[in-house]
């Protein structure tokens, strides 16, 4: 017998932001030493769906008078979207990903998520899509855990929560009248920010039309890493610096493309998920804030990470994260047919909500098993957010072990594949080499 599940309101969020033409999915790809073994891994993929319900589950039908959508989870996984291929180079396995990540997993069907592995000469890929409305950057990273710990016959240990009456998104957030007063003083601040226009990363050798993202994968050795943590100074963390880094890269950009100048908004999201199982639990928690650095904080790394630094200190000081959920609570009240109308507004905005471009930082990823004699060691991990014209350029950051992961998911409106490299080769340097004399450099 199905079990019915609300959508948060973050799932619904998502769930409208999508279109075909812009899949609104999050990307988690893991490349291993060795040969996964596809019978296997469909074994775990049903192992891992077990443990958490969202990975059974179906947008049930709704009619447009419906107030609220409902997940439709079976009792289990029926089959496993599972595409296997051979890759003989990085290239074809680039067109693979570019495929598996075009389009986002049709919800009318069980489960909200697909899988392609990838045979590789060098170790094998295995690539998650899943719809945003079903799970965001924590919940993709524990719903692959799971997969990888049932390949490796490991223990998958569970927090005690119930993984359906915890997705009240709006339960958690804090609904007292002070922490109510300093969002709403925080949200005053930030539409007068959005007062003037934000700039926009300037275009290069983009064109329309599918598959729509690119991606341009950025490895950073344990020197580089090692060079980039140390630019954590004045109680900055690592989320201030790649964010911060990531503003005065996009300045030298416009700068040496004839692009905008001005503000620069980087969206970033807030794991709201309480302590007690802060990566845990496949749905959506992460709520999307954003950071201002103003036009004179922008000209060296150094600048931009120290106002980034002060801007999030502040949001987490007034919870400014909770505003999402504060503001959604009245269009979801909303019938459907209304909700899915309220993304064609943007546009007539001018676009002024729509932030420059978009950074997830998944930190440090610790646990992760070994595949066995086979498929070997995880050697790295690639993660990237969606993102929709014209923010164009989504960023994703994961480290593991003493190296960076960095994944640049870009329209291909806004990029051509040699601009994308351009790009990844600037964020790379500022990243590596801020504060060091510019005759020092390698």
């Amino acid at each position: 017998m199905a079990t019915r599940a609300a959508l948060n309101i973050l799932d619904e969020l998502y769930l409208h932001l999508h279109r075909d033409e812009e899949p609104y999915s999050v990307h988690l790809e893991v490349k291993v030493d060795g040969r996964i073994d596809a019978r296997r891994l469909a074994e775990a993929v049903h192992d891992a769906a077990d443990r958490h319900p969202v990975a059974r589950a179906r947008l049930q039908e709704s009619r447009g008078t419906d107030v609220r959508y409902h997940w439709e989870i079976a009792d289990e996984l029926d089959d496993v979207p599972l595409v296997v291929v051979d890759c003989p180079d990085d290239g074809a396995l680039e067109c693979e990903r570019r495929r598996a990540l075009g389009a986002a997993p049709d919800l009318a069907s069980a489960p909200p998520f697909t899988l392609t592995l990838a045979h590789m000469e060098g170790g094998d890929s295995l690539i998650l899509n899943l719809h945003h409305a079903a799970g965001d950057g924590i919940g993709a990273m524990r719903l692959m855990g799971s997969i990888l710990r049932a390949y490796a016959g490991e223990e998958d240990p569970l927090p005690d929560v119930d993984p359906i009456e915890a997705r009240d998104i709006g339960a958690i957030v804090s609904a007292s009248l002070a922490d109510r007063l300093s969002r709403g003083k925080a949200l005053a601040e930030h539409v007068a920010r959005f007062a003037t226009p934000q700039a926009r990363i300037a275009a290069d050798g983009g064109s329309e039309g599918a598959p729509p993202y690119g991606f341009e994968l950025i490895r950073l050795t344990s020197e580089e890493a090692e060079a980039v943590t140390a630019l954590r100074r004045d109680g900055a963390t690592m989320n201030d610096v790649v964010v911060g880094a990531l503003a005065a890269a996009i300045r030298r950009w416009n700068e040496e493309h004839s692009g905008d100048s001005g503000r620069i908004a980087l969206m970033m999201p807030v794991n709201l998920r309480p302590k007690e199982w802060r990566y845990d639990v496949l749905a959506n928690y992460a709520s999307y804030v954003t950071v201002h650095v103003a036009e004179d904080e922008q000209g060296d790394a150094a600048s931009a990470i120290a106002a980034t630094a002060d801007r999030t200190r502040r949001i987490k000081e007034d919870g400014v994260a909770g505003l999402i959920v504060d503001l959604l609570q009245v269009p979801t009240a909303l019938p459907t047919a209304i909700k899915k109308r309220l993304q064609e507004l943007i546009p007539l905005t001018g676009n002024m909500v729509v932030d420059t471009a978009v950074l997830s930082n998944l930190g440090r990823l610790e646990g992760v098993p070994h595949l066995g004699d086979q498929a070997g060691a995880v050697r790295a991990v690639w993660f990237s957010p969606p993102g929709r014209m014209p923010l164009g350029a989504s960023f994703g950051v994961a480290t593991l072990g003493q190296e960076m992961f960095v994944t640049l998911r870009y329209r291909r409106a806004l990029f051509g594949e040699e601009a994308a490299s351009e790009f990844g080769v600037l964020y790379r340097d500022v990243l590596t080499s801020a504060g060091v004399p510019e005759g020092s450099r390698g």
